[in-house]
């Protein structure tokens, strides 16, 4: 194995290289803490959407919750723009 010599300015420089590196990825890590993600863009509620939804949920729901046969939550929003607009 070869014996590499250093000076102490060339071995302080590799030091401080090092370190500094260290602290820009230290950094970096604690800014993707502060920001996780984008944020998301709220909107005004609408209260007659609420409210045909719940109707529609009703309708095309069981007592348990689970959807009827053969409906999706698809259906459901459909039915629930359809009750909307007669609102």
């Amino acid at each position: 194995m070869a014996e590499v010599r250093l000076t102490l300015e060339e071995y302080e420089a590799l030091r401080r290289m090092i370190s500094s590196e260290r602290e820009s990825e230290g950094a970096e890590l604690a800014a993707r803490a502060i920001r996780p993600g984008p944020k998301k863009r709220k909107g005004k509620k609408n209260p007659k959407l609420k409210a045909a939804l719940q109707e529609a949920n009703k309708k095309l729901r069981n007592k348990n919750g689970s959807l009827k046969k053969g409906k999706t939550q698809s259906d459901i929003m459909k039915m629930a723009h359809k009750l909307m607009k007669k609102m």
